[in-house]
């Protein structure tokens, strides 16, 4: 194929592992997908690029870039798995990490245990420093007292450590001056001071993040060392990683900041989803990407994806830019149970990749929602993933059967509930994000994606009243797609309480200024062409006296005027909570999004081919649909439909990653980039 040509995607879920890759001279996409390793997911990851490789006769020394998305860092908060680590703040703040907000896991639960407290209070140093909330240094610390500090870390034998001193987001000179000794006398030591990762205030959250940097560091960076080694061994060496921010980070970033990949296949099923869709001019998206473990909802709205700096990962708080995405147990191996009153309920456990739901013959016997959708009729009952995942209806039969069984109903009746339970959890969520936001989602294209988004989007638009469901051309590799098109990127945040007012322009400028400078020093590092450096510019506001704030994009155009930018917040206010005021109004944080070297796949549209689409028909299937009775649906190969082809429903459109299932009164019309979009007739 020629040098440096091939670009690959690969995003790792908790239960598959899905990798695109495409020509960028030809636009030529390919696709894989296989199962995740449990115990190492560059195991998986390498072994699909090597089948990838070998399918479409091209070597690794023609890989342009290698762009990752990982749940290494996120599967290590989440299960407590994690280096000894060692903390040292300000004098008076040893116990804040266990103190925390002092608010309760569940408020009317009073059995409810708080999260484990990831450093133990043996490894929790004090030192006598004091900054004041101007910045100002009030008292140095003593460098013998930090040698002692060392020899304790030492005795404990600790890993990692982190270093948190208050108010060192406005000056980070101790925890420097710490960091710069530390690094000299602990050289092995995987180390994180707070104002290398975050110069925002709230005391709580930014030692979270800080801990948590530092406790799943050594695991992130070990992972991160063998997945570069092993691709360099089959001749790839471009590699980045995703950032839960919708952008890529080099590989060695990704190391110092382990806590940025945190949500990261999320966040690029989202940048995917935006980026279809832009081509076509859809501009108000409600993302759902479901797949086998989770659900992830996300808005889009004029072609701008939502961000938030307030994550909270396994109960404890992080303040790391994000795209705002909200997430739920539900996928295609949600677990469906029995609670204590026989209420049917289903998710958040799942039965993973092993062993999977109980068609797949791995040892699963208990009954998922991909298990009910075979029952149903939804999904084939011999194989999935195009030939290559055989399926055991029997066993799916007989794990909902155990559940009907228990609670006296029809077993397809059960596998209708199992359904029907799973899609009110998720539009619980698309509520969530949409009208308590403000937005009516019936104003909005419902993008569903995963290999489990196409099988509930006729269902959930069916019954939000939602106007259209696009159903991209790789569903079940969205998020590996979306990786495609990412851009280097990097979020700089500082927090600066001040107030909106006519006198304040020069501080404005000034306070943008500085980040542009923070972002130029970035762009130079990462050795990005001037013509391909992009910003965007964004304040955290709150009228004063409150004590929680909201983002608000702003243009580069106004950023001196104090009148425009009262404007903006009072208009996003206004969407959020239909109130206003005229109340004095505060910026807590000024943020700049640097965005690098832009690049976007090449994509030919088809040529037009007409509606007639039963050259792609395959014969039909009975599906239940309730109360006892059946209806035959048509099915459809994905790969035979083309641009104009129309599809009325009932029918189901089968392709490698995905089903798509298209209900009776509505009907799906292929574009000309082959993406389906379902609406009513």
């Amino acid at each position: 194929m020629g040098s440096k040509t091939i670009r690959i995607g690969v995003d790792v879920g908790g239960t598959n592992t899905d990798i695109c890759a495409i020509d960028e001279t030809s636009g030529a996409l390919m696709v894989y997908k296989l199962p995740s390793s449990l115990y190492d997911q560059s195991e998986a990851v390498v072994s699909g690029v090597k089948v990838i490789a070998d399918e479409n006769h091209f070597t690794g020394e023609e890989v342009s870039r290698f762009m990752h998305g990982t749940t290494v860092a996120t599967n290590a908060i989440l299960e407590g798995r994690g280096a000894k680590t060692a903390l040292i703040t300000t004098g008076g703040f040893r116990d804040l990490l266990e103190i925390g907000r002092q608010k309760r896991p569940d408020l009317y639960n009073l059995q409810a245990d708080k999260v484990k407290t990831l450093i133990s209070r043996d490894c929790r140093f004090e030192i006598s420093e004091r900054i004041n909330y101007e910045g100002n240094i009030v008292r140095n610390f003593d460098e013998d007292e930090l040698i002692r500090i060392v020899e304790a870390m030492k005795a404990e034998d600790v890993k990692a450590a982190a270093v948190m001193l208050l108010n060192a987001y406005l000056n980070p000179e101790n925890e420097r001056r710490i960091k710069k000794i530390l690094e000299e006398k602990c050289p092995d030591v995987f180390l994180t001071i707070s104002s290398d990762l975050s110069k925002q205030f709230r005391e709580y959250e930014r030692l979270c993040g800080t801990v948590i940097n530092s406790f799943v560091g050594p695991e992130v960076r070990k992972y991160m060392d063998n997945l570069k080694s092993t691709l360099k061994s089959i001749g790839v060496e471009n590699t980045y990683i995703n950032h839960s921010n919708g952008g890529l980070m080099s590989i060695d970033e990704s190391m110092r900041y382990p806590v940025k990949t945190a949500l990261s296949g999320p966040a690029a099923g989202v940048v995917g989803a935006q980026y279809i869709t832009e081509l076509i001019n859809e501009k108000d998206l409600i993302t759902v990407d479901i797949g086998g473990t989770s659900t992830d909802i996300s808005l889009v709205v004029d072609g701008r994806f939502e961000a938030s700096d307030e994550k909270t990962i396994s109960g404890y708080p992080v303040r790391i830019p994000s795209i705002d995405i909200s997430t739920i147990g539900a996928g295609g191996g949600s677990i469906a149970w029995i609670d204590s009153g026989g209420i049917l309920k289903v998710g958040p456990q799942s039965a993973g990749a092993s062993p999977g739901p109980a068609c797949y013959k791995q040892g699963g016997e208990e009954a998922t929602i991909t298990d009910a959708r075979v029952v149903l009729g939804h999904l084939n009952n011999q194989v999935l993933l195009g030939g290559r995942l055989p399926i055991e209806a029997a066993l799916s039969e007989a794990a909902i059967k155990r559940l009907a069984d228990r609670i006296n109903m029809d077993l397809m009746e059960t596998a209708r509930g199992i359904i029907s339970i799973s899609n009110s959890n998720i539009i619980k969520e698309i509520k969530n994000v949409t009208v308590a936001k403000g937005y009516n989602p019936s104003e909005f294209c419902l993008v569903a994606f995963g290999g489990s988004g196409p099988l509930h989007a006729a269902e959930l638009i069916d019954e939000m009243m939602i106007k259209k469901a696009l159903i991209p051309k790789t569903p079940g590799l969205l998020a590996a797609y979306g990786l495609l098109t990412e851009n280097m990127r990097r979020d700089f945040v500082q927090t600066n309480v001040m107030e909106v007012s006519a006198q304040c322009r020069d501080i404005l400028e000034k306070q943008f200024a500085l980040l542009e400078k923070e972002a130029d020093a970035w762009f130079d590092e990462e050795k990005i062409d001037p013509e391909k450096r992009s910003r965007e510019y964004f304040l955290d506001m709150r009228y004063k006296g409150q004590n929680h704030e909201i983002r608000v994009p702003i243009e580069k155009s106004i950023i001196s005027s104090a009148e425009e930018i009262r404007k903006e917040f009072t208009s996003a206010y206004e969407r959020l909570y239909s109130f206003s005021s005229d109340d004095a109004v505060q910026i807590v944080n000024f943020g700049l999004s640097a965005i690098g070297d832009i690049i976007y796949p090449v994509i030919h549209e088809e040529a037009y081919d007409g509606e007639d689409s039963r050259k792609a028909k395959t014969g039909s299937r009975k599906v239940y649909e309730g109360n006892g009775a059946y209806s035959d649906y048509d099915l459809y190969d994905r790969e035979k439909l083309r641009n104009g082809n129309v599809v009325y429903g009932p029918a189901i459109v089968e392709q490698m990653d995905s089903t798509t299932i298209i209900l009776k009164g509505q009907k799906a019309t292929v574009d000309q980039y082959l993406n389906m979009m379902i609406e009513r007739v």
